[in-house]
């Protein structure tokens, strides 16, 4: 979907979103306010194939992951819900990815 770019985790996390076969893993909450929930049983899957796609030689692990999810609220593209598990992507964000998605099909 983004050959020849290095693939940033909040676009891996939308494709996963995006993806009927992983709402076992990771899922909208209210689609269109951006919302999405990790499974709390299978969050450390989502966290597992991010390190593969980055090509990790050691274990990526939901702890690293939810960290670089938190710094991604300094730039504004995905926020921390106050509920467990729960982030939001930005309205742009959101926008810009929804955007890249239905011009990839």
């Amino acid at each position: 979907m983004f050959a020849g770019r290095k693939v940033r985790l909040f676009h891996f996390l939308f494709e996963m979103l995006e993806d009927p076969n992983m709402a076992h893993c990771v899922s909208w909450v209210p689609t269109d306010a951006g919302v999405f929930r990790f499974s709390s049983t299978n969050k450390d899957q989502v966290a597992a194939l991010w390190g593969q796609r980055k090509g990790n030689k050691r274990p990526m692990t939901y702890q690293k992951m939810s960290r670089a999810l938190r710094n991604y609220s300094r730039s504004g593209e995905i926020f921390k819900v106050k509920k467990k598990l729960t982030y939001q992507f930005s309205r742009d964000t959101l926008m810009s990815l929804r955007k890249c998605h239905r011009g990839s099909l």
